[in-house]
């Protein structure tokens, strides 16, 4: 297996472990559309969706034009 490989297996782990705590949240707490639209500043929402950003966002970069 390559790096890159591994590195995509890896970030496969990380987003599989985020989405498991979303749910688990979401289980305990129930689910809060307002704050998931208008997360507070420091709010479980907001760390997801900046994680799974930052996860999605290196396994497949945005395209870039020339």
């Amino acid at each position: 297996m390559n790096v890159v490989d591994e590195a995509l297996n890896e970030l496969s782990i990380k987003r599989i472990k985020l989405q498991k705590t979303f749910s688990e949240y979401n289980e305990n707490r129930g689910f809060s559309y307002e704050e998931w639209v208008n997360p507070p500043a420091g709010s479980f929402y907001e760390g997801y969706k900046k994680e799974l950003a930052d996860i999605d966002n290196a396994m497949a970069p945005a395209l870039q034009y020339q």
